[in-house]
């Protein structure tokens, strides 16, 4: 594989297998000249491998061009090979970044370093929102919609029907799904797709510490981006619910506010639900009992509120 990549002169010194990801497998690999390089192999796709997991390397290699204002934070791509002929595996070499996981490093921090990452964070946030695509949903080869209730409705199917293959109680994710589908024209607001990360939180933003203080130099895993609404990214929806910390006010101050109204609420509470199933479904394969059981609270509550926003 590295030979496909750099030549057949290339010579290693150490290959180190990273830990962290969910996904991918992933190695960093040193050159005898001391260079260095990430190797990301994506798994075997299986019978039970989620739906929102299939292709996911051949989709990232897609959105990439389109992360263009934040070019300079992410991983340049040197190879990717989908031909399956050296193995039965999509992989990708990348360029090797510099620097250590937001989340490593957390507490270790002041919190005026971390209110200057989320500063940061709130900016980067905003660049990627800010870039326009031309239909909703996934890159192929995964599908694309013109509405954006259409969208939401099929990620909402798809997720019922794996709780339901997973024998789990699905009563007010199948009610929530009910209530959008009858109800789709507020979606529908959302005229515009915007690119979504769909999976940037503190773990996957590297950083580095100066004398100027900590600054963000790395966006990994744009493997799950989608196009939609900026108010689904998955960023949006940890905001929300996790714990309140003083720092997320200056995410949203370098961000800015999102709009207030009855349309919003209800899309917001919709994504919820949409965030909250697919939590569900994930911990439910992970044995995550402390978020199964969150998730079916918000599932409950998402059921309870929406009636009152149409």
């Amino acid at each position: 594989m590295c030979r496909r990549g750099f030549g057949n002169k290339i010579q290693i010194d150490s290959i180190d297998e990273l830990t962290g990801g969910t996904f991918n497998t992933t190695y960093r690999i040193t050159f005898a000249n001391q260079a260095k390089t990430i190797l990301r192999v994506a798994p075997l796709h299986a019978a039970d491998t989620a739906w929102q997991d299939i292709f996911l390397m051949r989709s990232e290699h897609a959105m990439q061009p389109y992360f263009a204002p934040v070019a300079a934070l992410m991983p340049k791509t040197l190879l990717v090979d989908f031909t399956r002929q050296l193995i039965d595996r999509d992989y990708m070499f990348q360029t090797f970044l510099e620097g250590e996981r937001w989340d490593d490093a957390w507490e270790e921090l002041t919190p005026e370093e971390n209110n200057i990452l989320w500063n940061q964070f709130g900016h980067i946030t905003k660049q990627i929102h800010d870039v326009r695509g031309e239909s909703f949903g996934l890159p192929r080869p995964g599908f694309q919609f013109e509405r954006w209730s259409q969208t939401i409705i099929d990620r909402l199917e798809r997720t019922l029907y794996a709780a339901t293959e997973l024998q789990l109680d699905v009563t007010d994710l199948a009610h929530i799904l009910e209530l959008v589908r009858a109800h789709p024209h507020q979606l529908d607001e959302i005229q515009t797709p915007r690119l979504l990360h769909g999976d940037l939180w503190l773990f996957n933003l590297l950083i580095t510490r100066g004398e100027d203080g900590p600054e963000i130099v790395g966006v990994l895993d744009a493997d799950r981006a989608w196009w939609g609404d900026p108010m689904a990214d998955w960023t949006m929806f940890i905001l929300a619910h996790a714990e309140p910390e003083e720092g997320h006010a200056h995410f949203w101050q370098a961000y800015g506010q999102m709009e207030d109204t009855q349309g919003a609420r209800f899309r917001k509470t919709v994504y919820d639900g949409m965030h909250a199933a697919t939590a569900l479904v994930w911990s439910v394969r992970n044995h995550d009992d402390g978020t199964v059981k969150r998730a079916y609270g918000t599932l409950r509550e998402v059921a309870e509120a929406l009636p009152s926003l149409f």
